[in-house]
Order: structure tokens, then sequence, then C-alpha cells
């Protein structure tokens, strides 16, 4: 009997079936007159944008400057809510005092608390930082209090059993149970990171970075500029998903 299960080379050119279309139908609209080719920039003049931003070295600095403030604050955030998580898991009294504001807070969107970030921080990169920090700090915070919280009872009445020490139950039974759930917090936390720092760079200009380049483009009316910029994006974050998958399989192969 023929397996039924398509072989990854099938599944990986057709992937590219539908992009492919999409540049053919985006061509074709470009040729059919001057306002159309405002719209839909002609693809070789998108080419020709892309070779020159790379060329003159300036959308390697702002795409590197992006990169840095996504990975930093995905660092603090979720550092600061890995910690937090497991202080609220061990001390419960911890937990009734933080939970309560914590899920008050979480109500609101991120993007909503700007104007007291910028009031407090001002147009700097201190504030840029911190938005998208407190974007994966949530994310990461939940997910690893979820992942501790939710070990099987049974699990838990067999280490009373074994009287282990409050180490021995982390390492032994809270954590290998809690890593399923944390790699999905930082999985999530990742295209949490990318996407508030693309956002907050339009809010706040300060220094380098992608929506920089996309801002200037715009205010220029460079639309070929700002196609460049958005598939940058776009295949940017698709890699980060891509390099997250890969490597919470080797890190959950054990399951």
């Amino acid at each position: 009997m023929k397996s039924t299960t398509a072989k990854p080379s099938a599944i990986g050119w057709r992937g590219w079936i539908v992009p492919v279309l999409l540049v053919v139908l985006w061509q074709f609209a470009s040729s059919l007159g001057p306002e159309y080719a405002y719209a839909f920039v002609p693809v070789p003049q998108i080419i020709d944008s892309a070779i020159e931003l790379l060329l003159s070295g300036e959308l390697a600095r702002h795409v590197w400057a992006s990169l840095l403030t996504a990975s930093q604050s995905l660092l603090i955030g979720g550092t600061l809510g890995l910690v937090l998580a497991l202080l609220m898991v061990y001390w419960r009294w911890l937990d009734f005092l933080i939970s309560p504001l914590f899920h008050s807070i979480r109500q609101v969107p991120t993007l909503g608390l700007i104007p007291l970030i910028g009031l407090w921080f001002g147009n700097t990169e201190t504030a840029k930082l911190v938005v998208v920090s407190m974007a994966t700090f949530e994310v990461i915070l939940l997910n690893t209090y979820e992942g501790l919280n939710n070990v099987p009872s049974r699990y838990l009445e067999l280490a009373r059993s074994l009287t282990l020490s409050k180490f021995q139950l982390f390492r032994y039974l809270l954590l290998p149970a809690a890593v399923p759930s944390i790699a999905t917090g930082v999985f999530h936390a990742v295209a949490f990171a990318w996407l508030a720092t693309v956002g907050v760079e339009l809010l706040f200009t300060v220094g380098p970075g992608i929506s920089v380049i996309m801002e200037r483009a715009q205010i220029a009316e460079r639309m070929d500029i700002v196609i460049v910029c958005i598939s940058i994006i776009g295949l940017l974050g698709y890699l980060m998903n891509a390099c997250c998958v890969r490597l919470s399989r080797k890190l959950l192969s054990w399951r």
C-alpha cells in the first residue's frame, strides 16, 4: 500500500506557487497604466531599489538595529517573565498579590501604553526597549506559569511520597513538565518581539531601524523602497519562525 503522506520536497516547491503567482499578478497590474504603476511598482524597479540599498550598506545597518532591539527586548522581557512566573508558583502569597494587577494591566494593549511610556522615557531608545520588552514579558510569564501549574496531580502525589526537596521537585518534575509550555511561550515571544519592534520604530523615531527607512520612503513617495522594507520584514519574520520551530523540535525531541 502506498503512503499518502506528502514528501517534504513536494510540500516545499508547492509553497512557492502562491508567491510566484502574486509576483506575476503584481507585475501585470503595474503594466496597466501609470496610475497602476504607482500603486503596484514594477518588479524590476523593486529589485533595483533593493540592490541599491544593499550596496549602500544602509539596509544592513537599519536591519541590524531592529534585530538588536528585538533580541535585547526578548532577553530582558523573557528573563523577567520567567523569573516572576517561578516566584509566583513557589510563593503563593506573591501570586495572590501580583495576579490581579497583572491580569488587569494585560487587558490594555501594549501599544495603548505608549503615550504613558513616551511621557516617562521620551523619544528614546529606552522607550522602544520598554515597549517591546513588555510585549515579550507577558507571553513568557503566562506560558511559564501555566506550564508549571498544569503538572498532573498524580506526579505531584508521587513526588510527595518520595519526599523530594523543593529543588528536586523543580529539577525532576516541574521543569520537564513545563518545558513544552515555555518553548511555546518563547516561540510566540519571538514573533511578538519582532512585530512590536517594527511597530514601535514607527512611533519612536529615534535611532536607526528598518521602519525608519520605510517611513522616510513613504514621505518621499518611494513606493518601491516601502515594498522592499515590507518584504525584508516578512522574510526575517519567516526565518525567525523557522528557526524557532527547528530549535523547539530538537529541544523537545525527548517527548
